[in-house]
């Protein structure tokens, strides 16, 4: 039988240092996805309370200041926050893959929570090789390998940033049949930090390399995120590029305008990515979604990849509305 699933990734400015807001700002995207229709949706890196793109701008005398609020305004794994959001999943039989900063103690941590249909979390990751600026912030995670969660939808798993192209942990994650994948990336007023046009460019070779479906959701920063700052200088450059990518390196969806806020949409064809090439060479991914149902919410049993780590921290696992000829939408 073959199995198409709908999915979303999203391309929005996070409420940045608001937690509440941020939470409000999540669920609703939430609502609005599965209102057309998504099975999946995707949110960048660390965007519960935003990603701490400041620190690249060391003298500046506020960044102290902002560092305690980014603390401050992260999130427990067990808080009402994370409630509020897997209630929201579980009302809207979604599954969801949200990027944040999680409080333990006096430490945060960039997180990734998997959080299946039903509500049910089934996995926090925290990210653990960080950049020289992140660990101003952040304590490193537990290096463990990434789990695929097997689900009626497929098979599906995600990264933060730059482990995208560390090959333990896409090997790991190609050896369990990944077929969606989620490579979530912050947002910097300085495009790519990493280099020209790096995200779009690993998260495309991802998709070669191990031939999954590639979602690719990325933070805006626009003026919101400078209100405040203390007179932050306004930097210019394209923010917010997110990407659906076919098993091939296709782009299956027409992207957003670099900055511009909304959710990318895709329905995909399982069937054209699996197997042990992906079958790269097959049909387009992508199909007509006006003359079909949105695919029937069916529970089962859940299996995590073999390579799942036990352990003191077990969940440390390894607005518009446009259309594209192939069927898709750009909300």
């Amino acid at each position: 039988m073959r199995i198409t699933v709908r999915v979303a990734a999203v391309q929005a400015e996070p409420s940045w240092l608001r937690l509440s807001d941020g939470v409000e700002q999540v669920v609703e995207l939430i609502r609005a996805a599965a209102t057309q229709g998504a099975r999946l949706i995707a949110f960048p890196e660390a965007f519960l309370p935003g990603y701490p793109w400041w620190r690249w701008i060391d003298t500046n005398q506020w960044n102290v200041e902002y560092s305690t609020r980014c603390r401050e305004n992260s999130m427990t794994r067990d808080g009402v926050e994370m409630r509020a959001i897997t209630g929201a999943a579980a009302a809207h039989g979604i599954h969801v893959v949200l990027g944040f900063g999680e409080r333990r103690d006096r430490r945060i941590y960039m997180s990734q929570a998997v959080i299946d249909d039903s509500g049910e979390l089934l996995s926090v990751r925290r990210k653990a090789g960080l950049n020289s600026v992140e660990r101003k912030i952040f304590a490193s995670g537990t290096p463990n390998l990434p789990a695929v969660h097997h689900t009626p939808i497929g098979k599906y798993a995600a990264l933060s940033g730059q482990e995208n192209q560390r090959p333990l942990l896409t090997r790991a994650l190609r050896a369990d049949e990944e077929q969606i994948h989620v490579a979530a990336w912050p947002g910097s007023p300085y495009a790519d930090a990493a280099g020209p046009d790096s995200s779009i460019t690993v998260s495309r070779m991802y998709a070669l390399e191990v031939g999954a479906f590639v979602l690719a959701p990325t933070a805006v920063v626009g003026e919101p995120a400078f209100d405040g700052m203390g007179g932050a200088p306004r930097i210019g450059g394209p923010t917010g590029r997110a990407r659906i990518y076919a098993a091939d390196g296709r782009e299956v969806v027409t992207p957003l305008e670099d900055g511009a806020e909304g959710i990318l949409y895709a329905d995909l064809d399982l069937d054209a990515g699996s197997g042990d090439t992906r079958q790269r060479d097959s049909v387009p991914a992508a199909r007509d979604r006006k003359d079909r149902d949105p695919v029937p919410v069916r529970r089962g049993s859940r299996r995590v990849a073999s390579g799942w780590q036990s352990g003191p921290d077990r969940w440390a696992l390894p607005v518009s509305l446009g259309t594209y000829p192939g069927g898709i939408a750009a909300c």
